[in-house]
């Protein structure tokens, strides 16, 4: 059976969690699929992985020369690279600190263009249990949901993205506001008379875990600028994951190396 989702996944440096990411993906996903993988020159065990899954056909593998890696930029550039070199009527943007957690996962996204739906994915993050318990008992407004399906693990029709040439690079808006990764493509979509169908971030969660942040935590003297917290909480997220049973049964007979 011919594929029917080409699954693209920007990675640069992110070791283990690349490996958890791709036996993921091999265990769980029965939808017809390709993996490729955009791979910003990667200097780290993430390489060896990329590389070995390749030769064995596990995936297609494309290299970026002389990324600047300066974060969204590069991992926008990536994606367009990925969606240029798709061929499948579906492209599916999958960042490499996520994984599938359920058997059959991607079809629940194909699923969601069933209506006609230009794209598919989740809106946001909502704040964790403790931020929003603050935010109650200080009496705050929960600031807005974010508007857009992210491309962290995002469905689109690949035709109407290169029809409409539209890009994952992150745009300045006529507002002043810059529009990140994706946030263009959901709003050109919006504005020609598409529709996205939105998954439940709860139901997401089921199907497939993400670690915010993580090529920045661990490749953390490149950006100087990350806070502290986020780098401690990315540090704690990424031990705890790469620790636990879930991805010990992952990796456990696992054609990725």
């Amino acid at each position: 059976m011919s594929a029917e989702v080409t699954i693209v996944i920007p990675n640069w440096n992110t070791g283990g969690l690349l490996r958890v990411c791709l036996a993921s993906l091999i265990r769980y996903t029965r939808h017809p699929y390709r993996i490729l993988v955009v791979d910003n020159a990667s200097d780290d065990a993430s390489r060896e992985t990329l590389e070995d899954a390749a030769e064995q056909g596990l995936i297609q593998l494309v290299t970026r020369e002389d990324p600047k890696h300066d974060g969204a930029p590069e991992h926008a550039a990536a994606l367009d690279l990925g969606l240029e070199l798709s061929e499948t009527p579906y492209v599916f943007t999958l960042d490499s600190d996520a994984w599938a957690r359920r058997e059959g996962w991607l079809s629940r996204w194909v699923a969601g263009l069933a209506c006609g739906a230009s794209h598919v994915g989740a809106r946001k993050f909502p704040g964790g249990r403790v931020k929003r318990l603050f935010q109650w008992l200080r009496r705050e407004e929960r600031p807005p949901e974010a508007s857009y399906v992210r491309p962290c693990h995002a469905l689109y029709r690949r035709e109407l993205l290169e029809t409409y040439g539209l890009s994952f690079a992150p745009f300045l808006g006529p507002d002043g506001r810059w529009r990140t990764t994706g946030e263009r493509i959901h709003e050109r979509l919006l504005a020609i008379g598409h529709e996205p169908t939105f998954i439940p971030h709860a139901e997401v969660e089921e199907l497939v875990g993400h670690i915010r942040h993580a090529t920045m935590v661990m490749n953390a003297a490149t950006f100087p600028g990350l806070r502290r917290k986020t780098r401690l909480k990315g540090q704690l997220q990424i031990g705890g994951l790469l620790a636990s049973r879930e991805a010990e049964e992952l990796l456990e007979g696992s054609p990725i190396r």
